[in-house]
């Protein structure tokens, strides 16, 4: 019995220790963008079947890396005559247990629209995409007719899993929306002036109406189309991450209180 289940032992070591080396062989296919993946890996780690539309896997980046996790992008081009190229993240374990995909970047246009989706935050919290609808003069000269535009955030678990994206249109004009979207560390604002940081705090109040005191801010701000002052105190509509960002830009005593 001690036999058998010393062999199993050495089995499953011996497995492990293969899959280990495989998905090492996958992970570094992507030090050279837009590479074939093999169709055996393309299978086995993304679930990928040729088709007539496209017939095969294209490595994207290593979007991010953690101690326990990493996201990888993928690219497919479609085999047709319009503009198509659409790509998708995989997270994965450090071992390459497959955790979970979501919809990366994507390009599609053909002579009625143009839709498009960008990556223009990647962080191991929050990833936040830029999405375009143009309606395109078809019948014409091409030219726009219409357009929607908004940002997609994504939140990103600590564990590799991506939880449920929602988006915004009004932080499309915000130059630091991102602070009203995941919590921030003094190691990532250390670098930051005191201006910087003054605009900053001021600018998470204004995006909730704040009627501002000081000259300086009311000129700011009422020079920004997104900008409605409405409230005299916005502190109750402050989320818990504005909180944060709130109290750690206080902490760090680089600006007076400005309001």
């Amino acid at each position: 019995m001690i036999r058998y289940t010393f062999i199993i032992l050495i089995f499953l070591s011996f497995k492990i220790y293969a899959q280990k080396n495989e998905f090492n062989e996958l992970i570094s296919l992507f030090a050279t963008p837009k590479k074939e993946i093999p169709l055996i890996l393309a299978k086995t780690y993304f679930d990928f079947q040729p088709t007539e539309r496209a017939n095969k896997l294209l490595t994207g980046q290593i979007i991010v890396q953690t101690d326990t996790y990493l996201i990888v992008s993928t690219h497919l081009e479609c085999n047709a005559k319009r503009n198509c190229v659409q790509s998708s993240i995989t997270s994965f374990s450090n071992t390459g247990e497959r955790i979970g995909t979501i919809a990366f970047e994507r390009t599609i246009t053909d002579c009625s629209f143009d839709d498009s989706r960008k990556s223009v935050y990647v962080s191991k919290e929050l990833l936040v995409f830029k999405e375009v609808r143009e309606k395109l003069d078809c019948q014409g000269d091409g030219s726009q007719i219409g357009v929607k535009m908004w940002l997609e955030f994504q939140p990103i678990r600590e564990e590799g899993t991506f939880a449920k994206p929602y988006t915004d249109r009004k932080s499309l004009e915000r130059e630091n929306y991102i602070f009203s979207h995941r919590v921030f560390t003094e190691e990532e604002l250390k670098e930051k002036t005191e201006e910087e940081l003054a605009i900053i705090k001021n600018e998470i109040f204004a995006a909730h109406g704040y009627m501002f005191k000081k000259e300086m801010w009311q000129d700011y701000f009422e020079s920004k189309s997104w900008y409605t002052p409405s409230d005299q105190d916005a502190t109750e509509k402050l989320t818990p991450i504005e909180k944060k960002n709130i109290e750690l830009i206080v902490s760090l005593k680089k600006h007076e209180d400005n309001n």
